[in-house]
């Protein structure tokens, strides 16, 4: 598989502060790839450099498609924004190329799945947070990117926010969108990356995947508990609404927990079974 993007010996000084310090990374067509770190390493300076809005003291960012199509989402979008948020999209839309006709049909789409429907016609400074964060990524994904950029993305965004993004990304991957993403103390991507890499002391390492993805995990079907109510608990990696029950994908050391915490809420475990994470991958 060739690559899509090659960074050669990367190198961003502030004054006399070298932030990144002779990076190189070739990123493939269709791979999810974390790049984690601690604040202040250089991981938000780092996506920025590959989306080519942060300028490089010396080095070298090589598309193998000059036409290459990218997605990008800030960590903080801006919030002094006098759209609303259907404006402010369909600008972003027309400026981008996209056909109108398009437009029509996913700025509704894309307001529905993340809930910000109510608030289209309120102006995008107005919003909360999270609802601010949402806009910032619809923005980027309007027209499915050949490489997505997120910095943080779940950052404000509530549990159901953060599965319908999750969805969406592994919709985009599917169709062959390569995903470049950080995120800090999260769990709900570890499904679905596949290259993992830790900017520290301004050199980039690349890691195994964390623990949990590493694992197998326990499917612990159950029923008579609302999803709304699940949503919050860290432990689940993932949750899968069927007819009648709800599907939790949870790490074997949490699995105890999970079951204990399904049963205070009155519910009723249908089965538990052991996955492995190779078959989330492809769900």
């Amino acid at each position: 598989m060739g690559e899509l993007v090659s960074l050669r010996d990367i190198r961003k000084s502030y004054g006399r502060k070298e932030v990144l310090k002779g990076i190189s990374l070739s990123i493939e067509p269709g791979q999810v790839i974390a790049v984690l770190g601690s604040n202040g390493t250089g991981k938000s300076t780092f996506l920025r450099i590959i989306a080519g809005i942060e300028s490089l003291n010396a080095g070298q960012v090589l598309f193998t498609n000059n036409s290459i199509r990218i997605g990008y989402v800030p960590e903080r979008f801006p919030k002094n924004i006098r759209f609303t948020p259907v404006e402010y999209l369909h600008y972003i839309g027309e400026i981008s190329g996209i056909p109108a006709i398009t437009l029509k049909e996913r700025i509704p789409s894309f307001l529905q799945r993340f809930g910000l429907d109510q608030f289209s016609n309120r102006r995008i400074g107005e919003l909360s947070k999270g609802n601010i964060q949402k806009v910032g990524i619809v923005q980027a994904i309007l027209q499915p990117p050949d490489l997505l950029i997120l910095d943080e993305p779940v950052s404000g965004l509530d549990a159901e926010a953060q599965q319908e993004l999750l969805k969406i990304l592994k919709e985009l991957k599917a169709s062959g969108t390569t995903i470049l993403l950080t995120y800090h103390e999260s769990n709900i991507f570890e499904c679905m990356v596949d290259r993992t890499y830790e900017i520290k002391e301004g050199l980039l390492y690349e890691g195994a995947l964390t623990k949990k993805a590493k694992e197998d995990l326990k499917l612990i079907e159950v029923k008579h508990v609302e999803s709304s109510t699940i949503q919050g608990w860290n432990d689940i990696l993932r949750i899968e609404e069927q007819a009648d029950s709800l599907l939790l994908f949870v790490g074997l050391e949490n699995s105890d927990q999970v079951l204990a915490r399904v049963l205070e809420a009155k519910g009723n475990v249908v089965r538990v079974v052991t996955v492995e994470m190779e078959e989330i991958r492809k769900g």
